[in-house]
């Protein structure tokens, strides 16, 4: 998702100022990056990249103190992503399919679970016939309300 289709709702607001701020960090790094290149050892260059290098520390401070990034703070897992050159959403791919191959374990033992309740509970009701109606609440108390 880039901040070009984000809608200009109020609670997007602060999503589209931290987008802002980024884009102008990123283009603050490039032309660092080209101050550093082009540096001729001169008393007017070193002026530039020491106002550049301040400049770019006043946006990284600006981009932390952010309330979009107060409210919804970065993992640093997405972090190290970026910092090692990958794109985030191949973390949020990835996360996604860890996530979802865990639900499904889960969901396997919630029915694991509740398949033994059903069954010790029916050999229990036979063998101690006046067990039945606590056994019938135990199992009413203990079946969620799963939506398939």
């Amino acid at each position: 998702m880039t901040t070009s289709n984000i809608e200009p709702k109020p609670e997007n607001e602060a999503l589209i100022a931290t987008a802002e701020q980024v884009s102008a960090l990123i283009e603050s790094f490039i032309e660092l990056g080209v101050l550093v290149h082009d540096n001729q050892g001169t008393a007017q260059s070193h002026t530039a990249l020491t106002h550049k290098t301040n400049q770019v520390i006043s946006q990284l401070s600006g981009l932390t103190s952010s309330p979009f990034t107060h409210q919804y703070p970065i993992p640093v897992d997405v972090i190290s992503y970026i910092e090692d050159g990958r794109n985030p959403d191949i973390y949020t791919r990835e996360f996604i399919e860890v996530t979802a191959k865990s639900n499904a374990r889960l969901k396997g033992k919630m029915h694991g679970f509740a398949k033994l309740r059903d069954v010790l509970g029916n050999k229990l009701g036979n063998e101690f016939p006046r067990l039945v109606d606590s056994i019938e609440d135990i199992k009413k108390r203990t079946t969620p309300d799963i939506q398939e």
